[in-house]
């Protein structure tokens, strides 16, 4: 059993991760969302970890009816990491074989401790310089160029193919394909 000073701390950070995940919902019921999260900032990007975690470990302790961690309730805070480690032991069985449970629970306790807040990525504006070149239609070359008309409309299905109409002498328009074919690469 931890401290409760510990505990209180243990339950800030899951409310800091909660309040970002989970917008909806109260910040002292964590949803498996902001769970997720919290268990892929603090113990890493490991998939055999993070799917554990949120199979097992979550299930375990939520509430069954609203589906959340209830913050406020530190004996299910507490259940939580004692699950958390029970697991993390399990999953790595190389590094924590000769770890008791408890030495485990301490370990993610300071790594969640650590994290305080989750990590925020926001979308960058392109570095490389050729967006501009993507949405600007006016810049577009060679086959491209052909599928929007002068004001950057797309001209649909005409655009994307040849369509010729047939004629009584040729069958599916092969006479205006041959005419296509001289004139493009006989230059007549």
């Amino acid at each position: 059993m931890a401290s409760g000073g510990e505990i209180d701390d243990v339950c800030e950070v899951f409310r800091n991760f909660n309040i970002l995940n989970s917008k909806d919902k109260p910040p002292n019921k964590m949803t498996s969302k902001a769970w997720g999260k919290m268990v892929q900032d603090c113990l890493g990007k490991d998939t055999t970890i993070r799917q554990r975690m949120d199979s097992s470990v979550f299930p375990y302790v939520q509430d069954k009816t609203t589906k959340t961690l209830d913050l406020t309730d530190k004996a299910k805070v507490d259940k939580a990491l004692d699950k958390m480690a029970e697991v993390y032991k399990e999953c790595k069985p190389k590094e924590e074989k000769d770890t008791p449970v408890a030495e485990v629970r301490q370990k993610l306790v300071k790594r969640i401790l650590d994290k305080k807040n989750p990590e925020v990525h926001a979308t960058k504006t392109s570095a490389t310089g050729g967006v501009d070149r993507m949405t600007d239609t006016s810049k577009y070359t060679g086959a491209h160029k052909e599928r929007f008309d002068d004001s950057g409309k797309g001209k649909g299905v005409t655009g994307r193919e040849d369509r010729f109409e047939n004629s009584e002498n040729f069958k599916d328009g092969e006479r205006q394909w041959i005419d296509r074919y001289v004139k493009i690469h006989r230059g007549s």
